[in-house]
């Protein structure tokens, strides 16, 4: 199956002030390559064949930095106007109309991978399945991941108690087959219910609570990073430096 990564790349990065002033967040240096290059690059070694970039905040300085750094793969640009007011929902279902493939694997703009993991979620089995930390520790912030006694996920959500969470749904998911047009079709409704404050997670729930399967690919803690904030920042640089 053809895949179609899309990378989400429209937020503003205020936590990452002053640096994304004028710069956003994707085209940020880590360890002397961008985080977009770094994630394209993965995309192309995962034998991903596409990627539509989900744009917003600062959205001519990615079209200028593709034009200057050509991409290891040809790369679609899909505007998302309403980028300020609404969730990382509606950048998905913006990549809609640039995606050709039976198979999209969905990025948060933010994450830097290494090694294997994007190979091995496309190799899964699964049509469906997500990216999962087991090894992180979980509070608040992070969007975790509850199973069932089989281990298929159960629940995705922020709000899922630590203490009944199996791990942290990181970023990185792939969506496909026939749960891919079921996908698209959550989102619509989402949008047209007034739900566009949602996280794009919001919308798998959904698809689980009326029955389509979502499965998990573990990914080691030391295998990803997401750059939140500038000690994110920071520390991405110290990890990656040379990498």
């Amino acid at each position: 199956m053809e895949f179609t990564a899309v990378i989400l790349a429209a937020g503003s990065g205020t936590r990452l002030r002053p640096l994304t002033l004028e710069t956003p967040k994707c085209l940020l240096d880590v360890g002397g390559r961008t985080i977009l290059a770094r994630q394209l690059d993965r995309a192309r070694a995962a034998g991903i064949g596409r990627a539509v970039v989900v744009t917003g905040y600062l959205a001519g300085r990615v079209e200028e930095h593709l034009r200057q750094v050509p991409p290891p793969i040809p790369v679609t640009l899909a505007p998302n106007p309403a980028f300020a007011t609404t969730g990382n929902c509606m950048s998905v279902l913006a990549s809609r109309a640039r995606v050709e493939t039976s198979g999209i694997v969905v990025c948060d703009g933010d994450v830097v991978l290494t090694g294997d993991a994007l190979s091995r979620l496309i190799a899964s089995p699964a049509p469906t399945a997500l990216l999962l930390d087991a090894e992180t520790a979980l509070a608040d912030e992070e969007m975790k991941v509850r199973l069932d006694a089989g281990g298929a996920v159960r629940r995705i959500s922020k709000q899922i108690d630590p203490a009944m969470a199996a791990g942290e749904s990181i970023g990185v998911q792939k969506v496909s087959g026939p749960a891919l047009p079921i996908f698209w079709a959550t989102l619509e409704a989402m949008r047209e219910a007034g739900d566009d404050q949602e996280y794009y997670e919001a919308a798998m729930q959904r698809m689980l609570d009326a029955g389509v399967p979502i499965r998990t690919v573990e990914i080691g803690h030391h295998e990803w990073t997401e750059i939140d904030d500038l000690d994110d920042l920071q520390d991405a640089r110290a990890r990656f430096a040379g990498a």
